[in-house]
């Protein structure tokens, strides 16, 4: 890893194309227009250089349920970074229910298409399974991370990021997506101890800002809204692909095409907090295509979105999700069509989901639950709902979660 572009907005333009489908020829065209205003791919690699493409795969899927940066978008971009005379390799340790070993990357890799990509189109994908604990000191709470070895040895990473809502996060794009250089099961673990959203986005910031991608981006030719990342949310047809160095920035262009609140995105509140953007949304606009031009009107927002008050982010979000966040959805595995597969039960960070065979499903402990949703997030059968009980039904109502 090596820094190749600063931190903050005010550096960091942003630009954005339309890309109507999939076809790969229609997606490097679109990638030459999306990046010219940028340098074009030679500003951000260089001949010789092993550059590592960072997709987002949470888990093994089709293409076309858009839960995975699509492999014409990854194809795309490493036939750009082979013109230029680098070597791409494609570098990812799918979501927390699977440990990080060669057979769950692989069947991953296989079942999202990029195997078949790659065998087409002559890029490499990393099968390696080490990782390294990194010192990050200059994190606020993120000092020490694992990063996998594939990111390691790279000269430089291209963050591929995909266009997705976010039960726990509101939104996830480019910075959310550089979580996965940390290892399979260890995301866990980062759960557990920041159970909080906006101790979890900070925790995302410092990473994304040790890996300090050269170039984000965002597959939003398919992307998804309502209740993902997973199998929970909605393929959503936008075509449009955004690109930056700076993933903050990104993100808020992003949000601003869905009619996202930036205030409801732990990710961009900590992230104004830390002064890597003022916090006026319309100081973000897009070269290429205008934001104006790209707005989504009726896009659907995650089952927890709030754009404004509480639940929004803030000092009144930050003093009272603690006391308030025990009301909040709880996760309800639905017998019929839970498979018993125990993804969620790997995936819990503290051990609140059991498998129940009698009853032909899992099974959440609502004490332990400290509603992450990761069971949600990795089920790849769609099997578990989010359902407000007890006094949440009212603080709901009351627009309080």
């Amino acid at each position: 890893m090596s820094a190749h572009a600063g931190a903050g907005i005010e550096n960091a333009p942003v630009a954005a194309v339309r890309c109507a489908d999939y076809d790969v020829g229609n997606v490097r065209a679109a990638l030459r227009e999306l990046l010219a205003p940028l340098g074009g791919m030679a500003a951000f690699v260089r001949p010789g250089e092993r550059i590592a493409l960072k997709p987002n795969i949470l888990m093994g899927s089709a293409p076309e349920a858009a839960i995975a940066t699509h492999p014409a978008v990854v194809a795309a971009t490493a036939l750009a970074v082979m013109e230029e005379g680098a070597h791409p390799v494609v570098v990812e340790s799918p979501g927390m229910g699977v440990a990080h070993a060669r057979l769950p990357i692989r069947r991953a890799f296989r079942k999202s298409g990029y195997v078949e990509a790659a065998e087409r189109y002559g890029f490499e994908l990393c099968l390696d399974t080490d990782w390294e604990m990194v010192s990050n000191p200059g994190a606020r709470l993120a000092k020490r991370v694992e990063v996998v070895g594939g990111v390691r040895r790279a000269d430089g990473v291209i963050n591929l990021a995909k266009f997705k809502t976010h039960m726990f996060m509101t939104f996830t794009g480019a910075t959310k997506n550089l979580f996965g250089v940390i290892p399979g099961l260890n995301k866990a673990g980062y759960h557990a101890r920041l159970a909080e959203p906006h101790r979890f986005a900070d925790m995302l910031l410092d990473v994304a800002y040790l890996v300090r991608p050269r170039v984000n981006i965002v597959d939003g030719i398919l992307g998804m809204e309502g209740n993902g990342p997973g199998t929970g949310g909605l393929p959503r047809r936008l075509g449009l692909l955004v690109a930056g160095s700076d993933p903050v920035a990104v993100d808020v262009a992003c949000c601003r095409i869905a009619g996202i609140s930036c205030a409801a995105v732990p990710v961009l509140v900590a992230a104004q907090q830390r002064g890597l953007w003022s916090g006026w949304e319309s100081d973000v606009d897009t070269v290429g295509v205008p934001v104006a031009g790209l707005q989504v009107k009726d896009f659907v927002m995650p089952g927890n979105y709030r754009g404004m008050g509480v639940g929004a982010g803030g000092s009144l979000d930050i003093a009272l999700r603690p006391i308030l966040r025990r009301f909040n959805r709880v996760p309800r595995p639905k017998a019929g069509r839970c498979t018993l597969c125990g993804v969620c039960e790997g995936a819990c960070p503290v051990e609140a989901v059991s498998l129940d065979k009698e009853a032909r499903t899992a099974k959440v402990d609502d004490s332990l639950c400290i509603r992450c949703y990761c069971c949600h997030e990795v089920c790849p059968s769609a099997a578990i709902d989010l359902e407000f009980t007890g006094l949440g039904r009212v603080f709901h109502r009351l627009n309080l979660l």
